[in-house]
């Protein structure tokens, strides 16, 4: 469900149908994969049970939590911080929070306990890495009924895999254990310097998004994933993947850098042969609609930023220039997932006709229906385990 404000700078997302959908299964749906007798399945609730901002504490060696130490002589002060422009999207910001409190109602739920959820046990990057220097022309794999049955499907590096099924479906894997397949997807599991392959493929995308492991002190500090060079998201070969007969849409998150922000806009765009677009913002709250993180914080932000550019001469995406939203939901407690943003153009993009507008997303950690995703943990977030049975 997507709930706008009238004035529509303001969207409300309901999170978790945004990044799973709901998936239907089968029926005994952890253990069998008979094709029949269908469940419905969706993210677990505990995955976005945030009642208060979410804080990754340090540790002694003796396991008493650490506080974190006050930096001294800060280089910014809160009015150098926040100048006459920021205020005003501070402003804004602060209304889109009112609006969420008002809208969002708290739901207790004693069983639920807010925790963080990182799933990091299968090293899918190292694995994708390793097999970086192994490229091949690129083959295709149709994952038949005879491969949706099979136990412990051996899925490689740098193979591009179809599902074209108009439902979901459940394999079992032996890189990752039982996985959700949605309906209609495929997926490259490969290094991204490897993103190549998909030129040789040939199909030309109308709508890309790109979510690049931006490099950041955070990222540096904690490495919580390998982050991308500058250099390595510009050799990104999108130039050859848009679709040129008619108007493409790109969405690329971002970091809240003045750097790399000009850097989406002005390099990579340029590359790309897009226009800039518009700036919208992704506000992070709790299921009562405050905001995870104090809005006037100086360093980490609750938002985080998405660029939107397009290519082609025609006025397919033009309602989409220079409008602000302020997109607000519950992030998942999972490392660096980010809403599906899909659903936000279904009247601008052909969903889910895959043959009209064919859809592609880089860096993914999960799949989506009728997209091609790539990325080295394009099948992180496709585990069973993440997933419970609703009734509709």
């Amino acid at each position: 469900m997507i709930h706008c404000h009238d004035d529509h700078q303001v969207v409300i997302l309901d999170q978790n149908l945004l990044l799973s959908h709901t998936y239907a299964s089968t029926k005994d749906w952890r253990n069998t994969t008979a094709v029949d007798s269908r469940h419905n399945l969706t993210w677990r609730k505990d995955l976005f049970h945030v009642e208060r901002p979410f804080r990754m504490t340090t540790t002694t060696t003796t396991g008493e939590p650490t506080k974190k130490k006050k930096k001294k002589n800060p280089k910014r002060t809160y009015d150098e911080a926040f100048n006459d422009i920021q205020n005003d999207f501070l402003t804004q910001l602060t209304k889109a929070v009112e609006i969420c409190k008002s809208k969002l109602s708290l739901k207790n739920d004693t069983s639920l306990i807010q925790t963080e959820h990182a799933f990091n046990s299968i090293p899918l990057a190292h694995i994708a890495t390793e097999q970086c220097d192994h490229k091949r022309p690129i083959a295709k794999i149709l994952l038949t009924d005879y491969f949706l049955r099979a136990s412990k499907l051996g899925i490689q590096t740098n193979i591009l895999y179809s599902h074209n099924k108009d439902h979901p479906s459940i394999i079992d894997t032996a890189v990752s254990g039982r996985t959700v397949l949605p309906a209609n997807c495929r997926f490259l599991w490969t290094d991204m310097k490897n993103s190549t392959l998909l030129i040789s493929e040939g199909t030309k995308y109308s709508f890309i998004v790109l979510d690049p492991p931006w490099m950041n002190k955070s990222v540096r500090r904690k490495h919580p994933y390998n982050w991308s060079d500058l250099s390595d998201i510009k050799n990104l070969p999108i130039e050859h993947l848009i679709n040129r007969t008619q108007s493409s849409l790109v969405c690329c998150w971002s970091t809240n850098c003045d750097k790399i922000e000009d850097f989406i806009k002005n390099d990579l765009f340029n590359k790309w042969n897009c226009q800039y677009l518009t700036t919208w913002y992704w506000l992070k709250i709790t299921q009562s609609g405050e905001p995870i993180l104090d809005l006037t914080s100086l360093d980490k932000k609750s938002y985080e930023t998405l660029i939107l550019g397009c290519t082609g001469d025609d006025d397919r995406f033009n309602s989409l220039k220079g409008t602000t939203k302020i997109l607000c939901s519950v992030p998942a407690l999972i490392h660096s997932t980010k809403p599906a943003l899909h659903l936000l153009f279904q009247n601008l993009i052909n969903f889910p006709n895959h043959e009209i507008d064919h859809c592609l997303e880089l860096y993914a950690r999960n799949l989506l229906a009728n997209f091609t995703s790539i990325g080295n943990e394009v099948l992180k977030h496709q585990s069973i385990d993440l997933f419970e049975e609703i009734n509709l």
